[in-house]
C-alpha cells in the first residue's frame, strides 16, 4: 500500500492537511476540498521491501476524504496473481493532529483480496492498526523524522500476529525536490520459510512538476527478507509517476 511504503506520516500529510484547510476555508462537511484522489504508475509495487508485482509494473489509484482531523479512504493496485487474485483493495480510516509541534495519527487499515480462491480455506485478507509520530525541525531543508507502528492479530494468509515498525527521515530541497529514507522491521509471531522477521530499507528522491510527482527509489531487505519472499534478492530500483487532485 502506497501510504505504508511512504510511512504513515505520509498518510497524515496527504489525508489530514486537506481536511484542516477545507474546514477553515470551505467550512462544510461535504465541501469538495475535503475530497482528493490519486493515481500512480510504478515499475515495481513494493510493500515493506517485498515486490507484490513480481518485479513488474503496477497501476494504482484511490480516493480520500478528510474532515476535522478524521480521514477515510480506499486505494487499489494491480498485483501478481495470488490464488487467482490480481487486485489488492485497501480501506483505511483514522485520526491525525498535532500537539506542541509533534504530529500524530491513529490508523486502521483493511487489506482486501476479493477475487482470491482462498484454496484450502486460507483467508488472505487482514487488518492492521496502530499509529505514527513525526516532527519537523525548523531549520534549513525542513528535516523531518517519523516512526510508525502497525499491528495485526492475523497477518496475510492467516500467518498469526505481526508487527511492523518503520522509521523515516526526510528533507525538502530547492526546486520542489524531496528526499526520504526509511528503515523498518517486520516481525512475525509464526515462522514463515524459517523466518520470524526481516529488515527493509530504502531511499526515495522525488520531484514535482505541475500536477505530477516523479520518484526514483532504491529499496532492499536483509537476507531474511529474501527468504521470507521465497524469491530472488529483493534489491530494486523503482520509478514512479503519480498525481493527486
Amino acid at each position: 500500500m502506497k501510504k505504508i511504503i511512504s510511512s504513515m506520516m505520509g498518510l497524515y500529510l496527504i489525508a489530514i492537511t486537506p481536511a484542516v484547510i477545507a474546514e477553515e476555508e470551505a467550512g462544510g462537511l461535504l465541501a469538495k476540498e475535503n475530497f482528493s484522489a490519486n493515481v500512480a504508475y510504478t515499475t515495481n509495487y513494493l510493500f515493506r521491501g517485498i515486490s507484490l508485482s513480481n518485479e513488474n509494473s503496477a497501476v494504482s489509484g484511490g480516493f480520500d476524504y478528510g474532515y476535522n482531523g478524521f480521514y477515510l479512504g480506499t486505494w487499489a493496485s494491480s498485483i501478481t496473481p495470488v490464488d487467482g487474485e490480481t487486485v489488492e483493495i485497501d480501506l483505511y480510516a483514522g485520526y491525525g493532529g498535532e500537539f506542541k509541534g509533534v504530529s500524530y495519527s491513529l490508523d486502521f487499515i483493511y487489506y482486501g483480496y476479493p477475487g482470491a480462491n482462498e484454496t484450502g480455506g486460507t483467508e488472505l485478507d487482514y487488518i492492521e492498526f496502530g499509529g505514527s509520530l513525526g516532527y519537523t525541525f525548523g531549520v534549513q531543508f525542513d528535516p523531518t523524522i517519523g516512526v510508525s507502528v502497525l499491528y495485526s492479530d492475523d497477518f496475510f494468509a492467516e500467518t498469526d500476529e505481526a508487527v511492523a515498525i518503520t522509521t523515516t527521515f526526510g528533507i525538502s530541497l530547492p526546486y520542489d525536490i524531496s528526499v526520504e529514507g526509511h528503515y523498518g522491521h517486520q516481525a512475525l509471531t509464526s515462522s514463515k520459510a524459517g523466518v520470524t522477521g526481516y529488515d527493509y530499507y530504502g531511499v526515495d528522491i522525488s520531484k514535482s512538476l505541475g500536477i505530477f510527482d516523479f520518484t526514483v527509489g532504491y529499496s532492499d531487505t536483509d537476507s531474511k527478507g529474501t527468504a521470507f519472499a521465497l524469491g530472488d534478492d529483493q534489491e530494486a530500483v523503482v520509478f514512479t509517476v503519480s498525481s493527486s487532485f
